[in-house]
């Protein structure tokens, strides 16, 4: 007797339509009846995505096992990625990932760039904190276009009653979007390319911050994250069950490359 496929295994998507949120920022959304089991967490929760190697019609499905997911034959392992769930529709079998535009240069942009109804893409499980949002009666985040779909997520499911501050970062006046918010939540955007973090760090860390029944959320280009974390956990000194702070990127490098630097930020 078979045994049953694992809820949290990989699964193939089909683009099934596709939209500019902004002129940076590019929603696919994504189809399948294997979206029936999906184990969806929250908006903003983490996940894989996978991309064929050149020469693939699309990207090579790993087997899970209890180490983590195997290929067969590791020359045929995917380039892989880390994005976030903007929104799930179990109903209607889809699901949608936002991608910041960056040109060509990074093979994840190219595919939301070249993207069309009928490609594939894989995708893994979701992870990361669930609820991403954790219980709090303040909420105070900050992050650049590659954190703005987890952000705006979040957004979505506060409390009517939360309170707190949002600073964002995003490249051009043009990607500066209208986020429905709480009344007691306030939000300022900053324009301007990524080595720009500094007017939005100094605005922040200026803000007053409730450090009781909070909870600071901070994720995108490491420049950004890491002062604010700082500021937060040794300043505020606010315990570190109650701050998410992730460094998605740095400026220069790729994911991959990038891979093991992140973790010796994140435990610095």
């Amino acid at each position: 007797m078979s045994q049953p496929a694992p809820v949290n295994r990989p699964r193939l998507l089909t683009v099934k339509h596709v939209r500019d949120v902004s002129p940076h920022l590019r929603r696919v959304c994504l189809t399948s009846p294997e979206l029936a089991d999906y184990p969806f967490t929250c908006g903003g929760a983490h996940i894989k995505i996978m991309l064929p190697q050149p020469g693939q019609a699309h990207a090579v499905l790993p087997t899970p096992t209890p180490q983590g997911p195997r290929w067969e034959d590791p020359s045929q392992r995917p380039i892989i990625r880390t994005f976030t769930i903007r929104a799930f529709r179990r109903e209607e079998q889809e699901l949608d990932i936002d991608f910041a535009l960056h040109g060509e240069a990074g093979p994840a942009s190219r595919f939301a760039l070249e993207a069309q109804p009928g490609d594939l893409l894989a995708i893994s499980g979701p992870g990361g904190p669930a609820p991403m949002l954790q219980p709090a009666r303040h909420y105070y985040m900050a992050g650049d276009l590659t954190s703005l779909p987890a952000i705006s997520a979040m957004a979505e499911v506060m409390p009517a009653d939360a309170q707190g501050h949002i600073a964002l970062l995003v490249p051009y006046q043009e990607d500066v979007q209208d986020l429905p918010l709480p009344t007691g939540i306030s939000l300022r955007w900053f324009v301007g390319p990524p080595e720009q973090t500094e007017p939005l760090v100094a605005y922040f860390t200026a803000l007053p911050m409730q450090e009781q029944v909070s909870y600071f959320w901070f994720g995108g280009e490491e420049g950004l994250v890491v002062p604010l974390r700082r500021h937060v956990r040794r300043t505020l000194e606010v315990d570190r069950t109650r701050v998410y702070a992730v460094p998605y990127w740095r400026q220069g490098k790729d994911e991959e490359a990038y891979h093991h630097d992140r973790h010796d930020v994140m435990d610095s």
